[in-house]
């Protein structure tokens, strides 16, 4: 295949791609609509890392979930460091 049809098609898959995700959540909104104005009953942990870089920023609202991120952290930079060092 040519090479511009395959830079195309992946622009084309990422954008179709991004619709349906939207496209999900818009229509998980709108099914679950009384949930949501329910919040205090439900309430949700989560935790996130940023990688920006070698600097990770790990987030969240549970401490143990935030423990675990930056443990998977740990985890992550070591991987890279042993590739990185091409010591496996």
């Amino acid at each position: 295949m040519d090479r511009l049809i395959l830079i195309h098609l992946g622009i084309f898959l990422i954008v179709v791609g991004f619709f349906l995700v939207s496209f999900g959540v818009i229509s998980y909104g709108i099914q679950n609509k009384e949930k949501i104005e329910n919040r205090d009953e439900n309430r949700v942990a989560f935790s996130g890392i940023i990688m920006i870089g070698p600097i990770p920023i790990v987030v969240g609202n549970s401490p143990t979930l935030a423990i675990l991120s930056i443990l998977i952290t740990i985890l992550m930079l070591l991987w890279v460091y042993l590739f990185y060092m091409r010591v496996y």
